[in-house]
């Protein structure tokens, strides 16, 4: 890994991920975000105001922040609202968040792993129902008539604990845990979120391209997004990064633009299980995209979208969760989101949404200073006011 490297980007782009935002900048990121939002159909044609703002999305932001659950904010969605609110920074100095602020994504990044997986499904290449270790042979599962398959793993329904025991400093140690470990329940049995599971489909993208992650996708999502901000490299060294309490994941210190999870920290390249750096307008690319359908093959998107485990309350599709009774995060399922939305949080404070029966997609980032617990319902009732407003 290398610290405040955008692998394969041009030297242009670099500049723009070095240039600091200002006022300027981001009144014409609003307006040019309101012009598409017109040229969609949105909502909020030719508004002047900051990314078509709502007086009570605005203050559910504010209180976020005033109440100590996060540092910082970066929320938009496909209506074409944008609300940045409070700092990068932990402690001082206060650095104020832009619309062009880094945010590390956590595990909102398995969504990019699952995206890159259903492109290689899409055009042939990937049999997400067969066995996950005909692309992965290294695995002690191959030579044991392995079932669980590759919906499995993105799905969370293989049998697979979310132990870590990959988590080591040296990297042939960490691929040598990962390829004996073993699953505890039967396949198909009960959901449980692994992050192993996108571990192994991010190993499945590299062997099927040739590519780390970070440059299979850029070549294969985010550049055909205009995500131009986006990596799944280290930041470090740009200003315009989120800083995260150490305390959020516990391990090594780590600098500011550094991942936060400590298997992505460790690993001697990019991983599937997330921890990819983005911004709010960059990840709106991403779910806008999936909502209007009009980028890649259907089958992309169906996949994506089709419920392909349901046991126990839990409904997940191939990546995302669905609504549910019983959703791994039970605030979810208390929004007015159909049963058709998916969605996805991550550990440092973010949450994604797409919601075709609402015509909605929307992103959360930010930098918690709380606990999971105590911001997933704030950053959920966040989207569902947008959602609505």
């Amino acid at each position: 890994m290398k610290d405040g490297a955008f692998s394969g980007q041009s030297d242009n782009m670099v500049k723009a991920v070095q240039a600091p935002s200002n006022a300027v900048t981001r009144r014409w990121f609003c307006l040019g975000l309101a012009s598409g939002a017109a040229a969609f159909g949105l909502g909020c044609v030719g508004s002047r105001r900051s990314a078509c703002e709502n007086t009570a999305v605005r203050a559910a932001v504010r209180k976020c922040v005033e109440d100590g659950l996060y540092a910082g904010l970066a929320c938009a969605s496909s209506r074409g609202d944008m609300y940045l609110e409070g700092s990068l920074r932990i402690g001082g100095p206060k650095l104020p968040v832009t619309d062009e602020s880094l945010f590390d994504l956590a595990s909102v990044g398995k969504t990019q792993t699952a995206a890159l997986c259903a492109l290689l499904y899409a055009d042939g290449r990937l049999d997400v129902d067969a066995p996950f270790t005909e692309y992965i042979p290294e695995h002690v599962l191959a030579k044991e008539n392995c079932r669980i398959t590759v919906r499995d793993l993105a799905t969370h329904s293989g049998g697979f604990d979310n132990s870590k025991p990959y988590m080591v400093a040296d990297p042939a140690a960490m691929f040598e845990e990962l390829y004996r470990k073993r699953p505890v329940w039967p396949r198909g049995e009960r959901f449980c979120y692994a992050c192993s599971n996108f571990v192994y489909l991010g190993l499945i993208v590299e062997k099927l391209t040739g590519l780390d992650l970070d440059a299979a996708a850029r070549q294969m999502l985010w550049g055909p997004l205009g995500m131009s901000r986006t990596t799944w490299n280290t930041v470090v060294g740009y200003q315009d990064v989120a800083e995260y309490p150490q305390s959020t994941y516990g391990g090594p210190k780590r600098k500011i633009g550094e991942h936060n999870d400590i298997c992505a920290h460790l690993a001697p390249r990019p991983m599937g299980n997330g921890a990819n750096f983005s911004t709010a307008p960059d990840m709106l690319k991403f779910v806008t995209d999936m909502l209007r359908r009009e980028r890649f093959p259907k089958a992309y998107y169906d996949l994506q979208f089709a419920p392909s485990f349901e046991k126990g309350g839990y409904r997940r599709s191939f990546g995302w969760e669905l609504t549910a009774e019983k959703s791994a995060y039970f605030v979810w399922a208390k929004t007015g989101f159909s049963s058709h939305a998916i969605c996805h949080p991550g550990w440092t404070g973010s949450v994604i949404a797409v919601d075709p029966n609402h015509d909605f997609a929307g992103v959360v980032l930010g930098n918690r200073i709380a606990s999971k617990e105590k911001t997933m319902g704030p950053r959920m009732k966040i989207l569902d006011m947008m959602r609505t407003a």
